[in-house]
């Protein structure tokens, strides 16, 4: 949460002053390599833009100015272009943007930022601004913006681990002062990849933050084949903070490593979680890292109550650090550790025997107890699970299968089948190996 707050007195952009220092302040927790694109890039119709300021955005009403759009970041619509004359109230208010169910919002217009061919002029007011405006006059507006080249900035942290495999995590930049889109999202991130720098881990992580889509778009362009064949999965995280269930994304085929690592953690540590198909979130850079030639398998997390409306404050000023939930958020972070937990953990069982093993002798004890109309027992409320499992467990143990996807068959939690079947390995009755996430080759035209 303090990060949280850091991090939203920075005014990004997709190209702004302040995304340098934002960049900064995370190399204070965490060491970046920092790509630049400049403006006028070009790849597949997305263009890098410039850099875009705003210097005057006043409407006046018979010489005296009404309203200042420059007081806040989001007053002006991004990339709008300059403008000055006179106006009636029906002709200014084609372009000026307001939420009347949030009357004292400003509302974030950022579509031109990503269609610079399409850029007009607009101002955002809030809707109780708006209200005290005459209609039946004539307004003076003074927009004056500039464009120049400038650079969009994409971080990279990464943390090798004992394999060239690796699991990216994501999440934008460019959300000026907005905290649950996405700096605390952000926040988690940062934390976790911090507490990952020090440790020995089976997967290598990278952490990639930058401008939404476009960020991506042109980080993925210069990737290698074979740096992208290397990503085996990613996250990519947002909002986090506000109400609502935890709302996980599957990746665009499903059934993926990662989306049974979400589907074990979220039923085991979320109070509440909802597992839906690709694109049924907010929907972010999923889509990139999805794209064709690059088809890295990523799952999308966040609190999104509807995908078409988040939450009440979403693109608006509102959206600030005083907003977060810190439960939500902690509970937020601890599905993302366990989901890492789970794939660092994630083992393939091996049996040594043949035939039926007696469970219940006290050379081996692993027996778990189930009904019997005869006998009186203390029973766990999952002691049906448990037994149904040992139903199956013996044929599950070829070398086939994984610790959590023998889980999820039985919807157990992953830690502790691990922590069982782990003594089936102190028993000498079976072997573990390593288990790997498959991943598809990308298909490069």
């Amino acid at each position: 949460m303090s990060l949280t707050n850091e991090f939203c007195e920075y005014p990004c952009g997709v190209i702004a002053e302040a995304n340098e220092m934002l960049l900064k302040r995370i190399e204070q927790e965490i060491p970046l390599d920092i790509f630049r694109f400049p403006s006028g890039q070009t790849y597949n119709g997305w263009t890098v833009p410039e850099h875009w300021q705003v210097k005057t955005a006043s409407i006046f009403l018979d010489g005296k100015e009404v309203f200042d759009a420059t007081q806040n970041p989001l007053g002006v619509a991004w990339y709008s272009n300059s403008f000055s004359g006179e106006l009636s109230y029906e002709e200014l208010l084609k372009h000026l943007v307001t939420k009347p169910e949030l009357p004292e919002a400003y509302v974030y217009h950022c579509m031109w930022q990503y269609r610079p061919w399409e850029a007009d002029w607009a101002l955002s007011i809030p809707f109780e601004k708006l209200q005290k405006l005459p209609r039946d006059r004539n307004y003076v507006v003074d927009l004056k913006t500039t464009k120049s080249p400038g650079e969009m900035l994409v971080g990279e942290f990464f943390h090798q681990g004992e394999s060239e495999e690796c699991i990216v995590l994501n999440c934008h930049t460019c959300h000026p002062k907005m905290a649950n889109d996405a700096f605390c999202g952000l926040a988690i991130l940062v934390s976790l990849m911090k507490a990952l720098r020090g440790k020995t881990t089976r997967y290598s992580y990278k952490l990639v933050i930058g401008p939404e889509h476009l960020g991506t778009v042109f980080y993925l362009r210069d990737c290698s084949l074979r740096d992208v064949e290397k990503m085996v999965s990613g996250i990519y995280a947002e909002m986090p903070g506000t109400n609502g269930p935890i709302r996980v994304a599957s990746t665009f085929r499903g059934n993926q490593k990662i989306d049974l690592a979400f589907k074990n953690a979220c039923r085991e540590y979320a109070t509440e979680a909802l597992h839906v198909p690709w694109r049924h979130g907010a929907g972010n850079d999923e889509t990139v890292w999805e794209s064709p030639g690059n088809e890295v398998p990523f799952v999308e997390v966040t609190r999104c109550e509807e995908p078409d409306h988040p939450y009440r404050e979403y693109h608006t000023d509102l959206d600030n650090a005083d907003l977060m939930d810190p439960n939500q958020v902690n509970e937020f972070q601890k599905i993302l550790c366990k989901v890492i937990e789970i794939l660092e953990e994630d083992k393939v069982p091996k049996r040594k025997f043949n035939g039926l093993i007696c469970l219940s002798n006290p050379d081996y004890d692993l027996y778990f107890e189930r009904y019997d109309p005869a006998v009186k027992k203390d029973l766990d409320e999952n002691s049906e699970k448990w037994g149904r499992l040992l139903d199956c467990l013996f044929r599950y143990l070829d070398g086939d299968m994984s610790v959590l996807e023998i889980a999820e068959i039985h919807e157990l939690p992953f830690d502790k089948l691990l922590e069982y079947l782990k003594k089936f390995e102190e028993k000498e009755l079976l072997d573990f190996t390593p288990a790997k996430i498959e991943r598809i080759s990308p298909k490069r035209y």
